[in-house]
């Protein structure tokens, strides 16, 4: 009887060390190259990684760009998921500092405003200008072709003789596309298209932990999918979307103070 349970308690504890670390990858360190690693990558086009570059502070010149909206084409995905990831591309090209982002979803809000300091009933000093509005040169679009918050996954569950104990596991794995579109607003012309794509996964314990979960905030439309696997599938795929159009945008649009 003894023996039995000393291999019990063994067989328990390797399994514990198991879960731990397949599943202990946090925001803040390094994740194993494994489940709860979460991955995106263009799948057409090409350019050099500017990894190194974003570590460095810029104060070049910049470029005028513009972000319409996100269609939302892939099933299962609502068009409160393309107004969430034009947020996000809209505030990631901002905290590049190589753009001069111009707002256009709200573009009537700001019209009225300069029509209601034309219009004499607001004081001249603080009334807004007319004919001072930016242009952009650049226009940025994206169509969701792909949305799965539940792609695939699987699971475990062990029970050993003669302890009242059951451990169980499982990975869920999610992953999106989105296809983005870069035109010149002069010409119409597409500069450049790529599909990018982002995937992730997080193994969980059946003992109430959640593991390789994340914290970082999200959009009012994309709440519901914080601390989630598609959470970090999302953020994989803008991140690596925005790197993509530092890298391709041709340099002679970065001339603006």
């Amino acid at each position: 009887m003894k023996t039995r349970c000393v291999k019990g308690l063994l067989s328990l504890f390797i399994l514990g060390s198991c879960l731990l670390y397949f599943g202990c990858a946090t925001p803040n360190s390094p994740a194993p190259a494994g489940p709860g690693r979460p991955t995106a990558r263009v799948t057409h086009g090409s350019g050099p990684s500017i990894q190194e570059a974003q570590m460095e502070r810029y104060d070049g010149p910049k470029a005028r760009i513009a972000v319409g909206d996100f269609q939302v084409k892939a099933a299962g995905a609502t068009v409160e998921i393309g107004d969430g990831l034009r947020e996000m591309v809209v505030t990631s090209l901002f905290n590049t500092n190589r753009f001069i982002v111009l707002e256009r979803q709200v573009i009537q809000e700001v019209m009225l405003e300069q029509d209601l300091g034309a219009s004499g009933r607001v004081k001249r000093a603080t009334a807004a200008p007319i004919g001072q509005l930016e242009g952009a040169e650049l226009l940025v679009y994206g169509v969701v072709s792909e949305f799965k918050s539940d792609a695939s996954g699987m699971g475990i569950s062990i029970g050993m003789p003669n302890i009242p104990l059951r451990l169980g596991g499982g990975t869920k794995n999610a992953q999106m596309a989105i296809d983005l579109r870069v035109v010149d607003t002069g010409t119409g012309r597409i500069l450049f298209a790529t599909r990018v794509e982002g995937k992730a996964s997080d193994f969980s314990g059946s003992i109430g932990t959640q593991l390789g979960g994340g914290r970082t905030a999200m959009p009012v439309t994309l709440g519901g999918y914080n601390n989630t696997p598609m959470e970090k599938a999302i953020r994989a795929c803008i991140d690596k979307a925005i790197e993509y159009l530092c890298t391709k945008t041709p340099a002679q649009y970065f001339h603006y103070q």
